[in-house]
């Protein structure tokens, strides 16, 4: 059904693979354990070179041109120089990852393009929100069993049934609950850029901006928290979010509830600056985190400027140390996979995103420092450089488009 909207219509194709597809990852193709998004990446990049006539100009931001370019060139070289060489998988990960966002941008040139983007993803928005309620309400994830029994699935899909801050840990139409709490903290940016930049006048998006980063919350992720922590600096500061009738409303409610919140407040924020100590909360640490390291460590000295190769941390190092099973930082395979030279390229993207989004506006750079925070704390599984790109990307082309909605509201 996907390949034929591609076929019918690119653009659409390309904004629903992009918006719908790419965050649901685990939804399998058919073709053995090869992720839809994957296929559909690759025949984009094909049809791309026979539509890339009616596509341009491109300008893509020349800041995220070198840094991508850095990352994949970083990814090749690793891979003819490692022991362990996956070129499948490398070639694979640079199309989804970097190539893909690149199509996004291209394919995203009007302002009805700018619409689209944006009713694909209010949609999945309201999906979430209500798969969500009824999690916490049954206190179990159907949806993911739905999924389970009626796809092909092509990653892991957890449905983690533990409570932490009084709520079950949400993983909504996700595959695990911190791919949903990273759709969400970076959602609520888009949201603000909607309520705030384009002035479009419609009260579902006030009330999606105040929801969306509770589900976020609703993971029971402290590295997700941490992102909240950032959107509730970037976003609700803003004078036209604090103008709205449901801020008000809110900050109202907390006032009058201080005294049942500062409990439940302080439980939180004991839990993430005291996690060794924290006993009313489960999870990781940092002396786990720090253990984690020292298993990756040998594995690092054998080839740290440019690292093992691709997954060499999961089929190599974890099967060696039980410990590393659920490796608490992207740095760790990072590092270990790709070596030093990884690293400086990833930094430099992120700096690349923030640099760019300041031009636009100072509070967009929050929105890669959030991803950067989590990614710090969690694993890249299932929540991969591109979803970041496909963000910036949006946030940057609904930025340039904005005076066309103030023109017409």
């Amino acid at each position: 059904m996907m390949l034929l909207l591609l076929l019918k219509n690119y653009r659409k194709g390309i904004m629903l693979t992009a918006f719908v597809i790419q965050p649901l990852t685990y939804i399998g193709s058919g073709l053995g354990n090869v992720s839809l998004y994957y296929i559909l990446a690759g025949i984009a990049l094909i049809m791309f070179l026979f539509y890339s006539e009616q596509l341009k100009p491109f300008k893509y931001p020349k800041l995220l041109l070198i840094s991508t370019s850095l990352m994949s060139i970083s990814y090749l070289i690793t891979n003819s120089l490692c022991n362990h060489p996956n070129t499948i998988m490398i070639i694979g990960n640079i199309i989804t990852q970097f190539v893909f966002p690149f199509i996004l941008w291209c394919v995203i040139s009007r302002k009805k393009d700018v619409d689209f983007s944006i009713n694909c993803l209010k949609w999945m928005w309201i999906v979430t929100i209500v798969v969500m309620i009824l999690e916490q309400i049954f206190r179990h994830n159907y949806f993911t069993d739905i999924v389970e029994f009626s796809f092909k699935t092509c990653d892991f899909v957890i449905d983690a049934n533990t409570i932490r801050y009084g709520l079950k840990r949400t993983n909504s139409i996700f595959s695990y609950f911190s791919t949903c709490g990273v759709f969400c903290s970076l959602s609520t940016f888009i949201i603000w850029i909607i309520v705030s930049k384009l002035h479009i006048k419609d009260n579902i998006y006030i009330f999606l901006l105040f929801i969306i980063p509770f589900v976020a919350f609703s993971t029971g992720s402290r590295a997700i928290l941490l992102a909240v922590c950032v959107i509730l600096l970037g976003v609700f500061t803003d004078r036209n979010i604090v103008k709205s009738k449901l801020y008000k409303t809110i900050l109202f409610s907390c006032i009058i509830l201080t005294p049942i919140l500062i409990g439940y407040v302080s439980k939180i924020v004991d839990s993430v600056v005291n996690s060794n100590e924290s006993s009313g909360v489960e999870g990781s640490t940092s002396d786990l985190r720090l253990l984690q390291w020292e298993a990756c460590l040998p594995s690092f000295w054998d080839s740290p400027i440019w690292g093992n190769g691709r997954m060499y941390i999961w089929d190599v190092v974890a099967p060696r140390h039980s410990i590393l099973q659920g490796a608490e930082s992207l740095w760790f395979s990072l590092l270990v996979d790709y070596g030093i030279m990884g690293g400086i390229t990833y930094l430099f993207m992120i700096f690349s995103c923030i640099i760019i989004l300041y031009k636009l506006d100072a509070r967009l750079t929050y929105l890669p420092i959030a991803y950067f925070l989590i990614l710090c704390l969690s694993p890249d599984a299932g929540i991969q450089y591109n979803q970041l790109l496909t963000f910036v990307v949006l946030a940057i082309k609904m930025m340039e488009t904005k005076s066309l909605y103030n023109k017409t509201t």
